[in-house]
């Protein structure tokens, strides 16, 4: 059928190779012929695996093959190959119904957690029916070899389908050398210690470095660099060669200890040569870390395998395979012909444009007069750095950091710094002179690697360029971007969050998603959008002549200017692609990505440009709506208006009038805010000027535009069309990701965007799981490697539980594989009390928007523009002037906000907190925004029920609708004038002119207020406390332990999440009968503390945390719970009696043999006199007579358990025979080191 080719072919579907050298190999096909797989190969080597699969048309039939397509046994190692999935899926899986279907929504995660979709946008591939049932799946580390994706038509008359192609480009890229890096393990070295102390007090003892300057003409700089130049040669030649004589000298040590072994009397040195192989396995392990970034590795893990998978994946991200030639489009793979294409193309972007100078000055003049620094503020700046200051910066360096062309890392010179005054003296003076613009040669080279983001991975416009900068240039430039730090805020508009101290990026989706809600309620036609700008090369495209020109427009020194002109527009930068190094070019302008000064000095120079646009008059602004307020809010609004602007009452009041939001900035995601059509011209204009003044390019076709209430306005279609940009409203698919957050308008939309987040989880845990980590490291990396994703989003986005849900399900499958499992309660204690100290989501989800409440509460900072906005939008839907009646009466309030989301979330928090309660120390104007009926409370004198409708008190009726401040005093008096039958009535119930009142007003509120006349001179008579001058909320705290507490406004977010455990009121009080305690709560802190600080291996720690939780699968409890499958009660293994815990551990016969053993072998027989004794041990962690067990006996029963659990299931799963005597052998062999260690104290 095909000549001189490789193919496999069924009834159903067919793998043809047509590319001579490649071949087809280890071919399989399913039983109904639906499914083919093969792997394809060149001469030298795998190419990757395929399979290609035709669904049945009928449903009924497509389920069950989903069922059995991803149980197919080729795809149990698809983390170690890579599978390309391919065919006709008679699916449509871009409808968002049918993939939610119970039978296809299975199929459709699993193919979301294994790989990606080589045609995203689901161009029909059955053009008559309009649908996509033809696809194309890879695995994400394939997503740089992928290319050229493409849809061909082909004439009905051969077939109703579409073609899909893509090009594979095969991994055979020659990788480079690499760049010479000092591994900073070898400062842990004693040998290379000691030599590098040597050469360095050589060094320094030398007449080069002692001379004066002025005698032999050597600067500090050229010492400094001499220095450097000593350290590499002394790392090189240290390691030369190291590495094959150590690898020579391990296999030598290696068959001398099997020389030794059974030999007695040479137990010393057997000890010894284990502790040098141990070593080589340890250095192996840390250097896969090194290289992996991998931040963390539990005590004993050694499974390399992992950080190799982890490795590959980084370098197929850093490896470019090929490239297309600018102008011609020729695909360049040889690694010249790449390097110089690359070189080629960042020499034209680090080439500068002439800059239109009026262009500038029109920028300036928007930029207000007082930003600009004082005359102290610039001095600070350019004040020499202290030693303190110095060694300050090289504690807070990063570790395990990628250095630059120098290779010398920050823990070289934290070392140096510390042991060698004199190295710290010149470190200083060289970053010294460094602010006078003198810097050391090597600052002025740097290397910059490449990064792929997405899209065409043979178009460089498609990598991120990263800069690697010497590491003592960084210390300069991070101590630059410390001091700009301080002076900052004040320089840069409330609405640019990125990188700024004390802004969050969170504040930018927040008022986005709430002011979206709004006008989709409130204005739906108002043709109100968001421009999600995209700027092309935003770092790499900043003028050195204009950033130094905005540098002095905001008064920083001339000299400093000088300096970061010198040291970021002088520098010479060697392209590192695929391990091989390009000759230098220069860099004319850009700021360096990498930097930590770049941020900041891209944000200087974005400023006068934000202060164009929000100074412009023709850009209106887009305000929040009161349309969408219910009745009763409109009611309370009109009383609302009768509390007066006063002091300290702004702190919580709403602004009078509504504020607009004309743009939003997170460093160069720029999204700007407009009315109508007739503002585009002007936001272009604007952004042609600000092209002109800088070099800054707008890219229109990665440019959103939003439609703010989801409706698909004609007239900004229009304009999408013309300009070729995106158009996004409540039609579209899935949503706009900015800043890492959904903007969305319908659940389907969110919830397109939550199941992406929900594969990236599961991708990881399927990752995680090769590790193989106890329970112990399980905890720890599922809160820093899975559920960190998630809380930047949770800060913001309102989710289902559902979904959170869904999460806790995937987090907790990967962390308790065992059944039966610990409750998710359990697995969030902290780890003192037998927790993991795992987050738990849904409280986290509440708490991490406490944040919103803090600001409330503190006085009010110029940069925050969010909490004014929150304020409002409260105002928007309650229709009360000020925050006050939310953080008193959560309850009441939150139907009234349940239409925004995120104000129905902060009250749902603050329903989870404390009530505040009213306090005498407010200013008494606090107070005339609350409402009557939820200050007051029924009079005991009152009758039940209230039939009278004057009796009862309206909820929109405000303490202001009666009463106002008394010019001059705190005391709150009745001065309006009841001029409706309402208020009369309202009066009457308060202050009835006979008899008792039907409600009566709380004693410290009653204590201001003055009904009539007497009282309110009696009130004034014996008034003498004036107002607080702030706002205190001191005594609104939360009880965060059994003698501790915290306010509200300072309590962090692990406090408060711990406060809401169900178990926090047990852990408060001291146990004692009757009161029941699970049995890892009885364990005091202190013992939970040993138990987790044990030298275990990770495999030990998992079962004796199960039996200290009382979660062994046991035989009883596996009877109790499903008696069809585990028939009998009995142990498997002795056949005589019930298994329980006990029986399990210790008391079946075979295993009290193995004890007896143990308890011989190590001489514990006077600690473990018996069984019983044992088990104390191991529940408890204590002996018979009720003292702590030392932690080296913890240590042998912990291992011995761990002995027993792995022969215990090799028995009873794989029908292994236990033999007491093989059993133990294996225990002495498995913790040798750990029980010649305890012999021989």
């Amino acid at each position: 059928m095909f000549p001189r080719s490789s193919f496999v072919v069924s009834k159903h579907c067919a793998i043809v190779c047509l590319k001579q050298g490649l071949e087809l190999a280890d071919a399989t096909i399913s039983r109904d012929e639906r499914c083919i797989t093969a792997t394809i190969k060149d001469a030298n080597h795998t190419i990757c695996q395929i399979a290609n699969v035709y669904m049945p048309v009928h449903r009924a039939h497509r389920y069950a093959f989903l069922e059995e397509l991803m149980s197919m046994p080729f795809w149990s190692d698809m983390l170690d190959s890579q599978w390309i999935l391919l065919g006709d899926f008679n699916i449509h899986l871009h409808d968002a119904v049918e993939a939610r279907l119970p039978r296809v929504q299975p199929f459709v995660e699993w193919l979301n957690t294994h790989f990606f979709n080589c045609f995203p946008k689901g161009t029909m591939t059955l053009p008559k029916a309009g649908t996509t049932i033809d696809y194309v799946f890879a695995p994400p580390p394939m997503a740089t070899r992928i290319i050229n994706t493409q849809t061909h038509h082909i004439p009905p008359e051969w077939t109703d389908h579409s073609l899909l192609t893509i090009d594979l480009v095969t991994s055979g890229v020659q990788l480079g050398p690499g760049s010479w890096r000092l591994n900073p393990y070898l400062l842990e070295n004693r040998e290379f210690q000691a030599l590098l102390d040597k050469t360095v007090d050589m060094f320094l003892a030398s007449d080069y470095y002692t001379t004066d300057v002025a005698d032999m003409g050597v600067s500090a700089q050229e010492k400094w660099e001499s220095l450097k130049s000593i350290i590499k040669y002394c790392a090189k030649q240290f390691t030369k060669g190291q590495k094959a004589r150590f690898k020579a000298r391990v296999s030598h040590l290696q068959r001398e200890r099997e020389q030794l072994l059974g030999t007695p009397e040479e137990s010393a040195r057997i000890k010894r040569l284990e502790q040098l192989i141990e070593q080589r396995i340890q250095d192996d392990t840390r250097q896969a870390m090194l290289r992996s970034a991998t931040r963390w590795l539990e005590m004993g893990e050694q499974n390399n395998k992992y950080f190799f998978n982890v490795i590959k994946d980084r370098e197929a991200q850093q490896t470019i395979q090929s490239l297309k030639k600018a102008g011609t489009g020729e695909k360049l793979t040889d690694m010249g012909d790449i390097l110089q294409e690359a070189r080629t193309f960042y020499q034209d972007l680090y080439t500068p444009e002439d800059i239109d100078l009026a262009a500038v000055n029109s920028l300036f003049d928007n930029i207000p007069a007082d930003a600009k620094l004082q005359e102290a503020e610039a001095d600070r700046l350019i004040e020499p750095p202290s030693t303190d200051s110095v060694l300050l910066l090289l504690d807070h360096a990063p570790k395990n950091k990628s250095p630059g062309l120098d290779g010398l890392p920050f823990e070289v010179y934290r070392y140096l710094a510390a042991k060698f005054p004199a190295v710290l003296l010149l470190l200083q003076q060289v970053l010294t002179d460094a602010l006078r613009g003198v810097f050391p040669d090597s600052w002025k080279e740097t290397r910059m690697v490449l990064l792929f983001k997405k899209g065409d991975p043979e178009l460089l416009k498609n990598w991120r360029p990263l800069s690697m900068i010497n590491s003592d240039a960084k210390l300069f430039t991070k101590m630059l971007a410390n001091r700009f730090k301080r002076v900052l805020s004040r320089l840069i508009t409330p609405y640019q969050t990125g990188f700024m101290p004390h802004r969050l990026i969170s504040d930018n989706a927040w008022l986005n998603q709430t002011l979206m809600t709004n006008l989709r309620d409130a204005a739906p036609q108002d043709p109100n959008v968001a421009v999600l700008l995209d700027q092309e090369k935003a770092y790499d495209r900043v003028n050195p002549t204009y950033l130094a020109m905005v540098l002095r427009q905001f008064g920083f020194p001339a000299s400093l200017v000088s300096s970061v002109s010198s040291l970021f527009f002088g520098t010479r930068i060697s392209l590192s692609i695929n391990g091989w190094l390009g000759a230098p070019i220069d860099q004319q302008r850009g700021l360096r990505q990498g930097d930590p000064l770049s941020p900041l000095l891209f944000n200087l120079a974005f400023e006068p440009f934000l202060r164009t646009i929000l100074a412009c008059p023709s850009l209106q602004g887009v305000l929040m709506s009161t349309a969408v307020r219910a009745p009763l809010a409109g009611r309370i609004s009109r009383a609302s208006s009768l509390v007066p602007v006063q002091g300290d009452h702004d702190l919580l009041r709403a602004p009078a009038t509504p504020p607009r939001v004309k743009l939003l900035s997170y460093a160069d995601d720029l999204e700007v805010f407009l009315t109508s059509t007739a503002e585009w011209p002007v936001l272009l204009s604007l952004l042609s000027l600000y092209g002109k003044a800088s070099n800054a390019k707008v890219n229109l076709e990665k440019t959103v535009l939003l439609s703010l209430s989801g409706e698909a306005h004609a007239d900004w279609k229009r304009v999408t069309e013309t300009s070729n940009i995106e158009w996004y409203d409540s039609s579209s698919v899935g949503s706009v990701r900015y800043l890492g957050y959904p903007l969305y308008h319908t659940e389907e939309q969110l919830q397109h965007f939550l199941n992406s987040i929900t594969v990236k989880i599961q991708r990881h845990c399927n990752l995680l799981t090769k590790r193989q980590l106890s329970i112990r490291g399980k905890g720890l990396v599922a809160n820093s490697l899975l559920l960190s994703r998630l809380w930047h989003l949770l800060r913001v986005v309102v989710v289902p539980d559902k979904w959170l849900e869904e999460i806790q399900r995937v987090v907790r499958q990967y962390i308790v594989s065992f059944w039966p499992t610990v409750a998710w309660d359990s697995l969030c204690l902290p780890r003192k009390h037998g927790g993991i100290g795992l987050v738990d989501i849904k409280k986290q989800h509440l708490a991490l928007h406490l944040i919103y409440v803090k600001r409330l509460l503190r006085p009010r900072s110029p940069a925050d523009f969010l909490t004014p906005w929150l304020m409002y939008t409260f105002h928007v839907y309650s229709g009360h002037a000020t925050v006050l009646p939310l953080l008193l009466y959560p309850r009441t309030c939150w139907p009234r906000v349940r239409k925004c989301p995120h104000l129905e979330h902060l009250a749902r928090l603050l329903t989870r907190l404390p009530p505040l309660t009213l306090t005498p120390e407010w200013p008494s104007w606090w107070l005339l925004d609350l409402p009557w009926l939820q200050v007051c409370s029924l009079s005991p004198t009152a009758t039940l029920p209230l039939t009278r409708n004057s009796d009862k008190l309206p909820p929109h009726a405000l303490i202001a609708s009666l009463l106002s401040v008394l010019p001059n005093s705190h005391i709150l008096v009745c001065v309006r004038p009841r001029d409706t039958a309402a208020l009369q009535h309202l009066f009457n119930a308060l202050c009835p002119i006979e008899g008792p009142p039907v409600w009566a007003v709380p004693a410290p509120l009653r204590s201001v207020m003055a009904f009539t006349a007497p009282e309110r001179t009696a009130l004034l008579e014996s008034s003498t406390t004036p107002s607080p001058p702030t706002a205190s909320f001191s005594h609104w705290f939360i009880t965060t332990g059994p003698r501790s507490k915290a306010t509200v406004d300072k309590i962090t977010l692990g406090a408060l999440r711990r406060s809401w455990h169900p178990s926090f009121d047990m852990l408060r009080r001291p146990a004692h009968p009757p009161g029941y305690r699970p049995p890892h709560l009885l364990l005091p802190p202190h013992l939970w503390r040993d138990f987790w600080s044990l030298c275990l291996p990770p495999k030990a720690f998992t079962p004796w945390w199960r039996l200290l939780h009382g979660h062994l699968s046991v035989q009883v409890r596996l009877h109790s719970m499903n008696r069809v499958k585990y028939p009998s009660p009995l142990c498997k293994m002795c056949h005589e009696a019930t298994e329980d815990e006990y029986h399990m551990v210790i008391g079946c016969s075979m295993k009290s043999l193995f004890w007896y053993e143990f308890v011989s072998h190590l001489g514990l027989a006077d600690l473990f006199p018996t069984d019983e004794a044992i088990w104390i041990g191991l529940t408890t962690l204590h002996g018979q007579d009720n003292n702590p067990l030392d932690i080296s006996i913890l240590e042998l029963l912990g291992a011995a358990f761990s002995s027993i659990w792995q022969h215990h299931w090799g028995c009873t799963i794989d029908g292994k025979s236990w033999i007491t005597r093989a059993v133990f052998s294996s225990f002495l062999e498995d913790h040798s080191k750990l029980i010649s260690s305890f012999l021989d104290m």
